[in-house]
């Protein structure tokens, strides 16, 4: 199979310089698969488990929303708010932070950002996924 080169990029800086068979990641416009010389593409990524192969080989990852960036030259670019393997994840830190979100949807408090409060819960479910899968 045919590599491509991924470059994951976070508010930190370089995550990842890899070269590798399949990124599979659920964007804006639904799951993909993306192999080597894809047609160009720009769109949003979800809160969402990724995942890519290298040989046989499978990496896993809890992905905080961003953008993915496939150009004409065989590199895909993914530019991600977070992004953690299972090896990185805390699953205590992972279930406190989903009980935490819950709570706040459950609160009548008008103070209350809904909003950022589901962003918290989709990211601590996918992380608290990952990591039990792994």
């Amino acid at each position: 199979m045919s590599k491509f080169h991924l470059h994951i990029v976070t508010p930190k800086g370089t995550y990842r310089d890899v070269d590798v068979d399949i990124l599979n990641i659920r964007t804006t416009d639904g799951q993909m698969g993306i192999l080597a010389h894809h047609m160009p593409l720009a769109s949003g990524v979800e809160i969402a488990e990724m995942n890519y192969r290298i040989d046989k080989d499978k990496y896993e990852f809890a992905v905080g929303g961003g953008f993915v960036y496939v150009d004409g030259d065989n590199t895909v670019t993914l530019i991600v708010n977070d992004i953690e393997s299972p090896e990185e994840i805390d699953l205590r830190r992972a279930e406190e932070a989903k009980a935490r979100a819950e709570e706040r949807l459950r609160s009548k408090n008008p103070e209350v950002d809904l909003q950022r409060a589901e962003i918290a819960l989709k990211k601590a479910i996918t992380r608290i996924h990952v990591k039990n899968n792994y």
